[in-house]
């Protein structure tokens, strides 16, 4: 059965040979979408996702004969009492899902479960409510179930999610070791280039606890710590540690979260900056696409003399737009924003661009994402000792690819370019970084 299709079925009937309730007006455009899956699904013998998407054609498109057809067909050789109560408690499922109203939707999963022939589908929406409310355990033995589906769709999304669910948790911890090189590593904190800077590669190790005591909604709570040290530089080593304290909503279409963070980093040795952050995101499907929006803003403060300059408030604002024209492929694009009130006037800039990002998933356990941007920045005073205000340019492009290797282990593989420009010649640079990475993570409760 295809999840997508049957969460989009606002379904009032009371049962899957009931009368059909015609949408108005006729829309056989909207229609021909669920003729595809219905024929799709029958040939298979998958009979209630047939009887389910047959419907739906009714619904968009009253006067079509081949559906009327199929369903007088297939509804000849009715259910029993049982099987019908249990597609009629899917199908309120479904709906209660869509609305946001999971534990009502909980009960009418289970009920559908009597029923051998939904129990896959009805297993997969149960291990969705579980991993949502962070019982990641129990969502992947219901993701389990619904692995063993017919339909290949339902079994794909199912066997990425469990793999998900023995990753998360309400108590989740991630451990990351890896390499990189990096082409410039002497680079100011705004990305501007300094004369001397240098290769050199590095070695990276993270560690991260995520507290989220009702799953994806209410408080979320994470604390970290990383390190970079460096083969030749190593007066660049950089150590740090923060965390992040939060709340998110989540509705039956709108997300939103807020959460306080702290940072602290080391570079060298030596006390390097701390910061405070508010942030505040948004997230809603808008028609075929998803908006997401977010605003922060960070106050950071340099203890290194060399960067005092440098501290201040800085301000970010972001928007996306998604759109996913197949269930592997997803495409983003949006603009984004900075301003940076810095101790230093001629340090302060103003900044923004667009930035296009491509996320595919080729097949189950195995990610790539590609992104691409570009940003204007315009320095707000004049640089006495450049004898000029400057104006910057920087082009941004990237790809990684994450594969899933056993049940906690993931590898990752990067590159990333920055090539920058400037009315100061000697400002220009180009930068290329590259890593592997190795990747632990479980869910402890």
């Amino acid at each position: 059965m295809s999840p997508g299709l049957l969460v989009a079925a606002l379904l009032a009937e009371s049962g899957l040979c009931g009368p059909v309730t015609p949408e108005a007006p006729s829309d056989p455009a909207a229609a021909a979408p669920y003729v595809e899956v219905a024929e799709a699904e029958q040939a298979t013998g998958d009979s209630e996702t047939a009887l389910i998407a047959w419907r739906e054609v009714l619904r968009r498109d009253p006067s079509h004969a081949q559906a009327r057809a199929a369903l007088e067909s297939l509804c000849q050789d009715a259910d029993s009492p049982e099987e019908e109560a249990a597609a009629a408690a899917l199908l309120s499922g479904l709906s209660l899902f869509e609305r946001g109203e999971d534990e009502a939707a909980a009960t009418a999963f289970h009920e559908a479960l009597e029923a051998p022939e939904l129990v896959d589908t009805a297993s997969f929406f149960l291990g969705v409510l579980a991993l949502r409310e962070g019982r990641a355990s129990e969502a992947g033995r219901f993701f389990d179930a619904a692995a063993a589906s017919s339909d290949a769709a339902l079994a794909r999304r199912a066997g990425e999610l469990r793999l998900q669910a023995a990753r998360e948790g309400r108590v989740t911890l991630s451990v990351r070791l890896g390499s990189e090189y990096d082409s410039n590593v002497d680079l100011a904190p705004d990305g501007t280039y300094r004369q001397g800077g240098s290769a050199d590669g590095v070695g990276t190790g993270l560690a991260e606890l995520r507290l989220r005591p009702w799953g994806e909604r209410g408080l979320q709570a994470r604390v970290f710590g990383q390190y970079r040290g460096h083969l030749r530089i190593h007066d660049f080593d950089l150590a740090g540690a923060g965390g992040t304290l939060g709340w998110a909503h989540v509705g039956s279409a709108l997300r939103l979260s807020a959460d306080y963070g702290f940072d602290f980093l080391a570079l060298g040795g030596a006390p390097y900056l701390s910061a405070h952050r508010l942030q505040v995101a948004a997230r809603a499907p808008v028609g075929p696409v998803v908006l997401e929006a977010s605003a922060a803003v960070r106050r950071e403060d340099f203890r290194d003399d060399l960067y005092a300059g440098y501290s201040g408030w800085r301000s970010v604002a972001r928007l996306d737009a998604e759109w996913s024209p197949a269930e592997s492929l997803t495409l983003a694009a949006g603009w984004s924003g900075g301003l940076l009130k810095a101790y230093d006037l001629a340090l302060g800039y103003l900044e923004h661009g667009p930035r296009a990002e491509l996320r595919l998933r080729p097949r189950p356990g195995l990610r790539v994402v590609g992104e691409v941007g570009y940003t204007l920045r315009g320095y707000q005073a004049f640089d006495n000792p450049l004898g000029a205000r400057r104006e910057d340019g920087y082009f941004d492009a990237g790809a990684a690819v994450e594969w899933d290797v056993a049940a906690n282990w993931s590898l990752q593989a990067s590159v990333g370019w920055r090539g920058a420009s400037s009315n100061i010649p000697e400002l220009s640079y180009g930068r290329f970084t590259g890593g592997l990475g190795l990747v632990w993570s479980r869910g402890l409760f």
